[in-house]
């Protein structure tokens, strides 16, 4: 790498680390261009040397997080083969996930823009990353339903992962949005909320000899 790539990188690592920080402190909708070049000590023109803008400046930081997400998935089923270890192991990233990173949960957990050509960057990379996830556990569900340990009538691999995908992350986000009505209204804690509606759902996909 040369010494302007090296420069080139320094400073783009700068603007997305300041970007961070401020993003968790101000909120991404109260932080704007002055602020990064600001807190970040460059000129705001320098900014968009390396960046079209603030919104592309989150899909970066959207796409760290979710390379770290996608990471998380693997190893927790790299670990274990076993069903419903392996599911639970996916649920215990998410909410882990969660809560290391609750500003970007929503952001990669909900809808992400196709992107299928190189028109951005970022948000092409995310959209691969996030299919890669998908295909992973597609392909997990896809095996315990061969091994007899997911019902065989869930015929349809793709929606079914869609489905228990977006049901788990319900339950997390719901968890922490609601958390004190769930404490005071049902007497339980957000971590017990949780993990009852993780087991109700795995119930669901369980053949019935299970």
């Amino acid at each position: 790498m040369s010494k302007k790539e090296r420069l080139s990188e320094f400073n783009r690592n700068n603007i997305l680390s300041t970007a961070k920080q401020l993003f968790l402190e101000k909120g991404v909708s109260q932080t704007t261009m002055d602020d990064i070049a600001k807190e970040a000590e460059y000129s705001k023109s320098t900014i968009y040397v390396y960046f079209k803008g603030k919104d592309e400046i989150f899909n970066y930081i959207v796409l760290e997080y979710i390379t770290l997400l996608k990471k998380g998935v693997d190893e927790a089923l790299a670990i274990t083969e076993n069903f419903p270890d392996g599911y639970f192991a996916i649920c215990n990233t998410l909410v882990n996930f969660y809560d290391t990173y609750p500003l970007y949960f929503e952001s990669i957990l909900g809808e992400i823009k196709i992107v299928t050509d190189e028109s951005d960057d970022a948000l092409s990379q995310i959209y691969m990353i996030g299919e890669q996830i998908n295909n992973t556990i597609e392909n997990y569900i896809g095996i315990c339903i061969s091994n007899g340990n997911i019902r065989a009538d869930l015929n349809f691999l793709n929606q079914t992962t869609f489905a228990l995908w977006a049901s788990i992350c319900g339950i997390i986000s719901l968890a922490n949005k609601k958390e004190k009505y769930i404490n005071q209204s049902m007497g339980v804690s957000r971590e017990t909320f949780m993990r009852n509606g993780f087991s109700l759902l795995l119930q669901s996909i369980l053949p019935d000899r299970q």
